[in-house]
């Protein structure tokens, strides 16, 4: 006996991974233009990054020292 609510379903196979039907290609020539570009400007300067290191390193040896 069969079930009178799912007699109207497809039987032609399961869908595409993604659920898209067209077969889309990558445009290489144009990729820079496809792509978003991300700028971080909180990104601190190299000398910022390099005294924060070596700052830390002082902290850590002078609370090895004397801790």
């Amino acid at each position: 006996m069969t079930d009178p609510i799912n007699t109207n379903f497809d039987e032609s196979g399961a869908p595409p991974i993604g659920g898209d039907t067209m077969n889309k290609r990558l445009d290489c020539e144009h990729l820079d233009q496809m792509t978003d570009n991300w700028t971080d400007y909180q990104r601190p300067s190299f000398a910022t990054a390099l005294l924060r290191f070596f700052g830390n390193v002082f902290v850590d040896i002078f609370n090895a020292i004397f801790g």
